[in-house]
């Protein structure tokens, strides 16, 4: 029993010391890949933290990517084409906004397009005539600015907001009942200080028109009916008392379309500019969004991507909190700086789509119970939309911009960001004169041009102009559009404007950052550091991921024979080796003959290294094949002595009185 129990002992033991082999053999091929360059645990650090960076940054650009394309819809696009030809060109008997071409004119279209081409509808909208599968909602708006001086000129004009009786009469009074009677009185009442809060902060801003700028919170409103016999009355009195003179600036047509389909909201406002010559400039801008008010409507694969987005944003906002509660000096780097701003502008992005789902809500509550006289204002939740869209823009621009101090461990970015470096002073001046010919090109066609084109017409867009064409967007660019001062000087001065800045001065902005990219390049390799790159960091660091990559079936290279013995193969092998080091070994002397240049191409200190690395990799060879000697030598030799147990204990079996004479001897041997 005692002696059994010693070679349950002795094998225990020997399990042990094998296991321990192993482990160790395992060990040494991990450790023979971490030479001398690989302790460098300065670099070996800052690596980690890249890939921390990498994974995080890199993790959250992709789902903001998915963010934003996959809630695309290409129907917007197409809507918005569709609403701009209807309603600007004109269609068998119902005349477009882009025919008017005096302002007497446009009740004519009012009644033609904004009346006669919705059918008389329910309390839920009527149908269009050029698409039945839009309804309007609510009723249309119409808004008029009032200049209160004639004066037209760089400054910003003043509009009138005097309180009017009917006909533009003053003074204003006061009458009984005259909060019965809105419909004749409002049309000459300015809305100024009737807005609330949502309004003043969605929609203080101006109108960017062809001859001025025209805020959205002034004017003088008057509503139409659902009904065509209403909105034909309502016309006929605005007719009558000539809402419409000489002293109107601009009038609005606001009104908002439903596509029941593609369920989609087409948010529309025509615009209809007097010039002080007495003619009209008509403008349609249509929005169209998707205004959702219930998550249950979006595709499961948006739903899953946003909720991978929520979640990522917290991981984000969780590892910027615990960096600088650790160190808050990290703060002063413009590169947590940046951190901070996508921080803010994703909590603003929550904040403002929570806003828009309310605003969505409370319209179409107050769609449901609305009578036919309320004019819906649905460019609350478009300009939401379109501020959602502005804060993703710029989330992409500065995520993509702290991918590049992440992605730094390039050496083609730390070059490049060298380069930028040492020739910001050259490229600002070059840059700073290239725009100063520009705008001299550009106030010179304004003069000479500026009456006679289009793209003349401003010193701004006159300038864009000239760069667009110096650049080589020259296809709406004639060059009879210079010519309005003369061939001569029209030739002259679109030569000058294709050479000097196209030619030259592009070209020398090219130049300079090519001498200095030469100059950064020199620099990098006169500093020269025998350091291990990211890539062979991650390799050793994920060795585990590395192997498994290799073991895949698709990934491991199989043996290929191409009708020739192993020995053949080795031997051919062995030969285009050889091919290829010789012609290294030309292309190398024919740099060196060629640049007259004899240094060596290793230093002495590369040398050393590298040989301390062969020495040390040969003696992790050795240890590598004693471990494999000693595990070979206790296989074997532990298979021989559980063989010769296996035979002793058959024979006991066998053969049971001698097993008692042996257990009688063992006895007197202990006892002795």
């Amino acid at each position: 029993m005692a002696k059994h129990r010693k070679d349950t002992k002795e094998d225990e033991k020997d399990y042990n010391r094998l296991n321990f082999l192993k482990q160790r053999l395992s060990s040494m091929r991990v450790q023979m890949l971490i030479t001398e360059r690989y302790r460098n645990q300065t670099l070996n650090h800052e690596y980690k933290d890249i890939v921390k960076d990498l994974l995080l940054y890199g993790k959250y650009f992709l789902i903001l990517i998915c963010v934003v394309v996959l809630p695309r819809d290409q129907l917007m696009y197409y809507n918005t084409a569709k609403m701009k030809y209807l309603l600007m060109r004109n269609h068998s008997e119902y005349i477009g906004l882009k025919e008017i071409n005096h302002l007497n004119q446009l009740f004519d279209f009012v009644k033609s397009s904004l009346v006669d081409a919705f059918n008389e509808g329910t309390s839920e909208g009527a149908s269009w005539v050029h698409s039945e599968q839009n309804k309007i909602l609510g009723v249309v708006r119409l808004r008029q600015l009032r200049l209160a001086k004639e004066d037209f000129g760089w400054g910003v004009p003043k509009f009138t907001d005097l309180m009017y009786m009917p006909g533009w009469k003053l003074p204003y009074q006061r009458l009984l009942y005259t909060h019965k009677y809105w419909r004749v009185y409002d049309p000459w009442l300015p809305i100024n200080g009737q807005h609330d809060f949502t309004s003043s902060v969605l929609l203080n801003f101006d109108h960017v028109g062809k001859f001025l700028y025209y805020p959205e919170l002034c004017g003088y409103v008057a509503l139409l009916a659902r009904s065509r016999q209403n909105s034909m009355k309502i016309l006929d009195f605005l007719t009558d008392n000539q809402w419409l003179n000489y002293n109107t600036s601009a009038v609005f047509m606001d009104f908002t379309l439903y596509n029941v389909d593609a369920d989609m909201f087409s948010v529309c406002t025509l615009r209809m500019e007097q010039l002080p010559f007495g003619s009209v400039i008509p403008d349609v801008t249509c929005e169209s969004i998707a205004m959702i008010n219930d998550a249950l409507q979006l595709h499961y694969i948006v739903i899953l991507v946003l909720v991978v987005y929520l979640v990522v944003v917290l991981q984000f906002i969780q590892a910027f909190i615990v960096n600088l509660w650790y160190q808050p000096d990290k703060l002063k780097s413009m590169w947590y700086k940046l951190d901070l701003i996508i921080v803010l502008l994703n909590v603003f992005l929550l904040f403002v789509i929570i806003v828009r789902l309310i605003l969505i809500s409370s319209l179409l509550k107050s769609l449901a119970f609305s009578n036919k006289m309320s004019f819906l204002d649905f460019r609350k939740p478009a300009r939401l939309y379109m501020l959602t869209n502005i804060l993703t823009g710029f989330l992409i621009c500065i995520t993509t911009l702290r991918l590049w101090k992440v992605l730094q461990f390039s050496k083609v970015f730390q070059l490049f960001t060298n380069t930028l470096y040492l020739a910001w002073k050259a490229l600002a001046i070059t840059a700073l004169a290239i725009l100063i010919i520009l705008m001299a090109f550009g106030i010179a066609f304004t003069i000479i041009n500026g009456n006679n084109s289009p793209h003349f017409v401003q010193p701004v867009s006159s300038v864009i102009t000239a760069l667009c064409f110096s650049v080589g967007f020259s296809q709406q660019l004639n060059p009879s559009d210079l010519f309005h001062g003369g061939k001569f000087i029209g030739m002259l001065m679109y030569a000058a404007l294709g050479f000097v800045v196209s030619v030259l001065l592009v070209n020398v902005f090219i130049t300079t950052i090519h001498d200095y990219f030469t100059i950064a390049k020199s620099e990098r390799n006169a500093n020269f550091r025998r350091e291990i790159t990211f890539w062979q960091f991650l390799r050793v660091e994920y060795y585990g991921v590395y192997r498994f990559y290799k073991s895949l079936p698709f990934i491991r290279k199989e043996y290929k024979r191409h009708n020739r013995t192993v020995a053949e193969n080795i031997q051919h092998t062995l030969d285009n080796v050889d091919k290829l080091a010789q012609m290294k070994a030309r292309a190398k002397r024919r740099v060196l003959s060629s640049t007259e240049k004899v240094e060596e191409y290793k230093d002495e200190e590369t040398r050393q290294a590298e040989y301390r690395e062969r020495v040390e990799h040969m003696y992790a060879i050795a240890s590598i094949l004693n471990i494999q000697m000693e595990i070979l030598e206790r296989l074997i030799f532990d298979s021989d002595k559980k063989k010769k147990r296996e035979r002793k204990k058959n024979r006991r079996d066998q053969n049971p009185m001698q097993n008692n004479r042996e257990g009688f001897n063992d006895k007197n041997d202990s006892v002795v």
